[in-house]
């Protein structure tokens, strides 16, 4: 039952920008898309991607109520009422269950809240795929319910359960109705009775079904994005000369120090621009460089797992032939990797126990819980806990992780933060590190970072972004990362995914079921979610063969993929995709 208590799923609005949508005016390349019919067919392609997702997760959700109703179905002892007592009452999403005699239709118990002759309302039929059964959605007290039930051994378990979980992330995102058009949870003034011409009116509308329930989800696009400022608001990072102060320095031009690394600094006046600030000290001989402090955001033993989302959901280690390279290894305690990102919930039970240290690069401290998800998400495929009966299994099953914050709750950043974590996780230890984040920008402060690193021989993977434009993103265009591009099941490379010269390789990037804030799961999409896909591989191969440089560690990562899309070395692909298998093949 644990695997239920934990599997509560939530969206918001954050979510978008999980897939990538850094949508905001300022960086859409105008050459890429344009026209107006190419912005709204690429938004459209986003909408369905998200569908997709959201559908994908109700599915993970319901599939977990299924397997803990099928163990207690199971069960004839004259505990099972008691057993039912306790799950109940722990449980987040079932408000009640009943077992009833399909020959004689009496209850032989219930617990809870289930309505009078339930069996009747289950109105959706059994199919070759799912012998489950659903009611229409119905509203009791002012909350959203259904009703699920299984017919086993001449019996049948129903099951009530509570739709908060799926209002919690459906309703700021689309609109869910039930076979009849019924609105059931979503834009309160949306009309869900679509047309076929309505359908096809609205450019960007997109209808997806969720799988054996008979409901429709329904999502379109605001006119206006929540947009993001390029770069923290009267912040400049500034270098000076060896024997400048920098806190007389600053005095002197009027501006606050609030970090500082050595002789480089970042400096605050809100009350002007970050490039007029530098405007006025073109002439100033003490300053090396400066630059504004950019803002850059997420980009989201046995060699078979026991782990519950394998076998029906993690399509994407399959695809990496995963199954065989871990007959060669799983991992050591040796090599290290550091997650740049919104911090990883400690709280986790399927990653605990594999967070080995942390750093929060905004307040120079341990405090680094995730108050966003991504990071999260993004460690929990590159090392959740693996073979313990529940939850997702991660790449590397025992290499450790730390966790470093460098986005905030919204899961943005800035180039310093992001030039700090990178020098923390080396100068701890980091082998490996995975930046799912990035910007158009190029920082001098975060590529010296980044250099540092690549001269201690780490090895830096990031992902190249989801705009779907051959704009180089940073710091996976720097020559020291290996840049990752996504994948869907198929090998095609996703709508989203960023192309050009730069990039080195693809991994899988869509519908990715990974660990989430709170002990939950979640599936989301984007080259953020590609690139752990090969910082675990890396790091199993740094396993494997430790006397490897981290460029040796690139060649053989390129190397060993198998080419994708024109034949040898593309910009949409780079060398194609990883392939786990051949990486370590003796």
């Amino acid at each position: 039952m644990k695997g239920i208590f934990r599997l509560s799923v939530f969206f918001s609005f954050a979510l978008l920008i999980l897939i990538g949508i850094w949508f905001r005016s300022a960086h859409i390349n105008h050459q890429a898309y344009p026209g107006q019919e190419e912005v709204l067919s690429q938004q459209k392609a986003f909408n369905e991607q998200q569908a997709e997702d959201l559908t994908l997760t109700i599915d993970l959700f319901i599939q977990q109520i299924k397997n803990d109703m099928m163990r207690l179905s199971e069960k004839h002892d004259t505990n099972i009422n008691d057993s039912l007592k306790q799950e109940i009452t722990a449980h987040r999403h079932i408000d009640g269950m009943a077992q009833i005699d399909l020959e004689t239709n009496d209850e032989l118990f219930k617990v809870g809240t289930v309505p009078a002759n339930p069996m009747e309302k289950l109105t959706t039929s059994k199919t070759s795929h799912d012998e489950w059964r659903y009611s229409k959605p119905y509203e009791e007290n002012g909350i959203q319910k259904f009703l699920m039930g299984i017919e086993r051994h001449q019996k049948a378990l129903v099951a009530e359960v509570d739709m908060t979980f799926i209002e919690g992330f459906v309703k700021d995102l689309a609109t869910l109705a039930d076979s009849q058009g019924n609105f059931v949870i979503g834009h309160t003034d949306k009309d869900v009775t679509f047309s076929d011409e309505e359908l096809d009116g609205d450019e960007t509308l997109v209808k997806k079904e969720v799988s054996g329930l008979d409901w429709t989800l329904f999502m379109s696009s605001d006119e206006e994005r929540k947009m993001k400022d390029e770069y923290k608001k009267g912040e400049v990072i500034v270098m000076l000369k060896e024997e400048e102060n920098i806190e007389e320095w600053a005095e002197a031009h009027d501006v606050y120090v609030i970090d500082k690394m050595g002789q480089t600094a970042v400096v605050r006046d809100l009350t002007t621009d970050a490039f007029d600030l530098m405007r006025n000290w073109e002439e100033d001989e003490a300053v090396i460089y400066m630059e504004p402090n950019y803002t850059f955001e997420k980009q989201t033993n046995s060699a078979l797992p026991n782990d519950e989302f394998y076998d029906n959901y993690q399509w994407n280690l399959k695809q990496m032939e995963l199954e065989n390279a871990w007959f060669e290894t799983t991992g050591e305690e040796e090599v290290i990797t550091a997650v740049l990102d919104s911090g990883i919930d400690a709280e986790h039970t399927d990653i605990q126990d594999r967070i080995h240290d942390g750093f929060n690069a905004f307040e120079n401290n341990k405090a680094f819980a995730d108050e966003n998800g991504h990071g999260t998400h993004v460690a929990g495929i590159i090392g959740a806990v693996t073979n313990n009966n529940f939850g997702i299994a991660g790449i590397t099953w025992d290499s450790p992780l730390l966790a470093v914050k460098v986005l905030d709750a919204d899961a943005i950043g800035n180039a310093f933060a992001i030039a700090d974590g990178i020098r923390w996780a080396t100068d701890n230890g980091a082998k490996v590190i995975n930046l799912s984040l990035g910007d158009e920008h190029h920082s001098e402060v975060m590529y010296e970072a980044v250099k540092y690193a690549y001269d201690h021989d780490v090895a830096l993977i990031a992902a190249t972004g989801n705009e779907n434009v051959d704009t180089p993103m940073y710091p996976a265009a720097y020559e020291e990362v290996l840049a990752v591009g996504s994948i869907n099941e198929n090998s095609e490379r996703s709508f989203f995914s960023n192309f050009g010269h730069h990039v080195d390789v693809t991994a899988p990037g869509e519908h990715i079921p990974s660990t989430f804030m709170n002990n939950q799961y979640v599936m989301m999409s984007g080259t953020s979610m590609a690139a752990p896909h090969v910082s675990g591989l890396v790091a199993l191969l740094r396993s494997a063969q430790p006397e490897l440089t981290n460029e040796e560690v690139y060649d053989k990562i390129r190397l060993s993929a198998t080419d994708l899309g024109p034949d040898g070395v593309d910009p949409y692909y780079g060398y194609g995709k990883i392939d786990a298998s051949r990486l370590l093949e003796k």
